[in-house]
């Protein structure tokens, strides 16, 4: 059973590699340009200047400076259309697949369709297309989201995010309003109801389920309970528990929940990452300890040196401190042998200075001998 997937595999690859794009060279060298850090960085930092520039046009420069920040506009736009065109070219199939590829690619073209209404319409300031353009100039500034699509951090936020308020916020604001309903309706019958009752506030449902969601907020529901009888103090603290310190904290925690989540998983895949790394770094060094080894057998098969002894010496002198190391096979490492060579020029040194010791040792009991003996030649004798 396991053969069959392997066997697929390669078949698959084999298909890969018929179906080959003429021009397959070229089109890896655009995908590397499209996934390199500097490309990601230059792209950031024109998002980053558009948005400096977006931000003036805000101010009095709008005026003063208008062709200059028009003529940046098209130079910002044209930047984004050639990072556009590279990773279509780069990826025809995968581009469309990316929920981020896809809103960049709708940035763009409303940027081109803002440009199109301008240049049909004589005077951008009046008649039809004015109400069209504002719309468009204001969904320029969603060029700024783009920076999710290039930091990872980002986009794991993003989708926890979004993930959250499709699997479980959409329940929990459900049942929050199926709540302001019920609230809705008796504060209608109980503060509206009558032809007394406070219209600006109770007087239909959907006043009443606005006053409940400033009771849910809890911003400013001190000015509309003294609007109220005292006997209504118990109806607002008893929505004011279940809408605010219930629904609010489920809420927050179930986001809190799921970002923690989303940021575990993202952690464990970059881990996964670095192992995966490491395991192959660690394969090709292994493989090359391999090969030397027997490249190493090979030469003492061939009778270039007398013995093992003289092949480690000259081994030795081709030792290099910036390899890598690993730690499995010891008689292969360059490093161990390294250190286990320059450990035998130390115990050498240790065996003379112990030498040393045991000569001096010996000099001191002679001379200790010496004078005991002339102190007391009898008892000595």
């Amino acid at each position: 059973m396991a053969a069959e997937p392997s066997h697929f595999a390669f078949e698959l690859e084999d298909e890969e590699e018929e179906t080959k794009r003429c021009d397959h060279r070229f089109q890896q060298i655009i995908k590397k340009i499209t996934e390199s850090g500097w490309f990601n960085g230059f792209i950031m930092f024109v998002i980053f200047l558009n948005a400096v520039f977006m931000a003036l046009e805000t101010s009095e420069m709008k005026v003063t400076h208008r062709t200059m920040l028009e003529t940046m506009d098209n130079i910002f736009l044209s930047i984004y259309s050639v990072e556009m065109v590279l990773k279509i070219y780069a990826e025809p199939k995968n581009y469309w697949f990316s929920g981020y590829n896809l809103f960049d690619f709708a940035i763009v073209m409303i940027s081109y369709v803002q440009n199109i209404v301008t240049a049909v319409q004589d005077d951008p300031e009046g008649g039809n297309y004015f109400a069209i353009l504002r719309v468009l100039r204001a969904m320029r500034s969603l060029r700024t989201l783009r920076t999710i699509s290039f930091v990872r951090g980002l986009q794991v936020l993003v989708t926890a995010l979004v993930e959250t308020i499709r699997s479980t916020v959409v329940n929990i604001v459900l049942l929050l309003l199926l709540l302001m309903f019920l609230f809705g309706i008796m504060g209608y019958y109980f503060f509206g109801y009558p032809t007394h009752g406070d219209k600006k506030y109770w007087g239909n449902l959907g006043r009443a389920m606005l006053t409940l969601f400033t009771y849910v907020t809890v911003d400013g529901w001190t000015d509309l309970q003294e609007s109220l009888p005292a006997s209504s103090a118990i109806y607002s603290i008893i929505f004011i528990f279940l809408g605010h310190f219930i629904f609010t904290n489920v809420f927050i925690a179930v986001i809190i929940m799921n970002i923690h989540e989303a940021t575990e998983a993202y952690q464990q895949e970059k881990m996964d990452e670095k192992e995966a790394v490491v395991a192959q770094k660690k394969e090709y060094m292994l493989q090359r300890h391999h090969e030397e080894i027997q490249k190493l057998m090979e030469k003492q098969k061939g009778s270039r040196y007398a013995n093992f002894t003289e092949m480690a010496a000259q081994f030795e002198r081709t030792l290099r401190h910036e390899d890598y190391i690993i730690m499995e096979e010891m008689c292969a490492d360059l490093m161990w042998i390294e250190t286990y060579l320059t450990s035998l020029d130390h115990q050498e040194n240790t065996l003379y200075r112990l030498q040393q010791l045991y000569y001096e040792m010996a000099h001191v009991l002679v001379q200790y001998a010496d004078d005991r003996l002339a102190e007391d030649p009898e008892n000595m004798s």
